[in-house]
């Protein structure tokens, strides 16, 4: 078989087959075809597939007898239980087919893994709150990356250069999840490119430590999203805002904010906030804010879709009466009982405003969860409720995943892995 080298063929060659089911007999068939399609041989065996390291009970999880057909394809990968950043307990990525069985377990040191990126045959993924690594097709880890004097927390992302942007926390700080570093993929440098204390210093005066915390989280921002190659489109939870920053490379600066103009006020930062056009209630904590280029779009208009946890609380200013804002209803201000959603707002940098132009109820989930558009179809994790589900663009429920096990599920990304163990 051609190697794609320049010493030609060989007659030798090592894979990594994933899907087998644990602490089950399967019989893997493997056919070899030429250039044509034809088949040339197959080859069969059995194999007695180990039981889970994390344990049976994430062999399956629940899920409807809707019909799979109009579900996207691949895998669902759950990434992060309840584990937190100075946890030293083992923790895993787990896959999961369109029926809920489980598919894969990917072991990592601790933590858990943000999202994964894939480039050249290998996929990238953090394995603690300090490290990321390269993994080839083969399960081989050929890149590893330290954090240096900082904690990895939430998202990481490649710019256009495929450099790692990583939203960080200084060690030993007094404040923490306010800063962006960069990683160089080549050379494993660290570059402080962002830190919010010198964009908001009159808003960070406001806040104060809570009772029992051991630093300022006073930002807390959750989310990375890469506009053109200079700007970012970044979540603060704990200000329910999402923030657009220019030139992160050089000089970074705050472009526009979507939050409570009743909130911004105060501080004087106000005046960067875009305009709704419509009528409807302010993401409150939201994650996962993800960006869209449409080509059908005028130029400076562009989509952005969230999760809106739909939760109003900020315990760096404990003196701010969320439940007096008039930019929020049917809003809720603990985790006990609610309804989140997945929003999509139009962007017009132009005009500088914002729309609502979809919005899908989903089961609650105060903190945490993910969504990702699809195949046409929406990908929706409702992290505290341990539950994620697939729903078609007009917002009807295709099939509903639950598991069990921690504290909650931090996000679900559907990957195909098409050029890394698929063809």
């Amino acid at each position: 078989m051609n190697t794609n080298t320049l010493s030609g063929y060989t007659t030798e060659h090592e894979y990594l087959l994933i899907g087998a089911i644990p602490n089950q007999t399967n019989t893997i068939t493997v056919t070899l075809t030429n250039k044509q399609g034809k088949v040339v041989d197959t080859l069969s065996w059995s194999y007695n597939a180990p039981s889970l390291q994390g344990g049976d009970q994430y062999l399956t999880v629940e899920c409807d007898d809707s019909n799979t057909l109009s579900l996207s394809n691949g895998l669902y990968t759950v990434l992060g239980n309840d584990v937190t950043e100075d946890s030293e307990e083992q923790a895993y990525m787990r896959l999961y087919d369109n029926y809920g069985i489980i598919r894969s377990e990917i072991p990592i040191v601790s933590y858990r893994s943000q999202r994964i990126l894939f480039e050249n045959n290998t996929m990238y993924f953090s394995i603690s709150s300090t490290k990321i690594v390269g993994m080839e097709q083969t399960g081989y880890v050929s890149k590893i990356y330290d954090t240096g004097n900082y904690k990895l927390h939430h998202d990481y992302i490649f710019d256009s250069n495929n450099n790692i942007l990583v939203l960080a926390s200084e060690k030993e700080a007094k404040t923490s999840e306010d800063k962006i570093i960069m990683i160089e993929k080549d050379s494993g440098n660290i570059t402080e490119l962002v830190d919010l204390i010198d964009l908001l210093p009159d808003y960070y005066s406001t806040t104060s430590l809570p009772d029992g915390a051991e630093d300022l989280d006073w930002m807390h921002i959750n989310s990375l999203a890469l506009v053109d190659k200079t700007s970012l489109i970044i979540s603060s939870r704990e200000t329910s805002t999402i923030i657009k920053l220019d030139n992160i490379y050089s000089n970074p600066t705050i472009d526009y904010m979507i939050g409570s103009d009743n909130f911004w006020q105060e501080s004087g930062y106000d005046s960067l906030l875009l305009n709704k056009t419509n009528d409807f209630s302010m993401q409150a904590g939201q994650h996962c804010v993800t960006y869209v280029d449409d080509n059908s779009l005028p130029q400076g208009q562009y989509y952005l879709y969230l999760y809106n946890n739909n939760l109003a609380v900020s315990t760096t200013r404990p003196d701010y009466d969320w439940k007096s804002d008039s930019n929020y209803s049917n809003t809720y201000y603990n985790l006990k009982k609610g309804t989140s959603y997945y929003y999509k707002y139009l962007v017009d940098e132009n005009n500088r405003t914002v729309e609502l132009v979809s919005s899908i109820p989903v089961a609650y989930s105060g903190y945490v969860s993910s969504v990702q558009e699809l195949d046409g179809n929406v990908i929706i994790d409702s992290g505290i409720a341990m539950s994620w589900s697939e729903y078609s663009q007009d917002g009807t429920l295709l099939r509903t995943f639950k598991t069990t096990g921690g504290k909650f599920v931090y996000r679900v990304f559907k990957y195909d892995y098409l050029d890394y163990w698929f063809q």
